[in-house]
């Protein structure tokens, strides 16, 4: 499994384990963190940074102590970069879903999934689709209207903007709104 850059959970993995720090950590497990155990405490923003990048759900082993470990599934795997911290091997079957919107109900939670968000962010090599997609919409919006002088019963700009209009609707939106320019070219009889 790759993301847009080519990255595989492993490569994400390897990274993380650069910026996973006590300050990422959760605050209940703070005594326990360290150097030889990075992963303590980083499951939950680990897991749904890992989500905002591959999509899928996030599930959760629940814990003795009430809370869960939280793990990725994507199309059919589990894969879940913060096991280490535990020295028994966890069960992943049937494991309830886990949301965002729960857990980052908490803002030290939702304030250290930013951290590390950012911390990771400035470890990634570019993506392999940027500057590819925006040269492919620079190539498919710009549109030439010709229109002949007095027979046209739409002034330049009305024209401009229902073309911009009507042409916004056929692009996908995974791509994000194009912006949309329209050259006019007056013909003369």
């Amino acid at each position: 499994m790759r993301d847009a850059r080519g990255l595989t959970p492993r490569d994400y993995y390897d990274l993380l384990s650069r910026v996973w720090c006590i300050e990422t950590c959760a605050p209940r497990l703070r005594p326990g963190w360290s150097d030889e155990n990075k992963t303590l405490g980083q499951c939950t923003i680990t897991a749904f940074l890992l989500q905002d990048i591959y999509g899928g759900k996030v599930y959760g082993v629940p814990l003795p102590d009430g809370n869960y470990h939280c793990f990725n599934a994507v199309g059919g795997r589990v894969f879940d970069l913060t096991s280490e911290q535990f020295d028994e091997r966890l069960d992943y079957t049937n494991r309830p879903e886990q949301f965002r919107e729960v857990h980052f109900k908490k803002e030290e939670k939702r304030l250290r999934y930013e951290l590390l968000k950012k911390k990771l962010a400035a470890l990634l090599p570019p993506d392999k689709n940027e500057g590819r997609n925006e040269k492919m919409e620079e190539q498919i919006v710009t549109i030439t209207v010709k229109t002949k002088g007095e027979k046209c019963e739409m002034k330049d700009e009305e024209i401009r903007d229902w073309y911009a209009s009507h042409v916004a609707k056929l692009f996908n939106p995974a791509y994000g709104t194009p912006e949309i320019k329209v050259e006019l070219e007056r013909i003369e009889k």
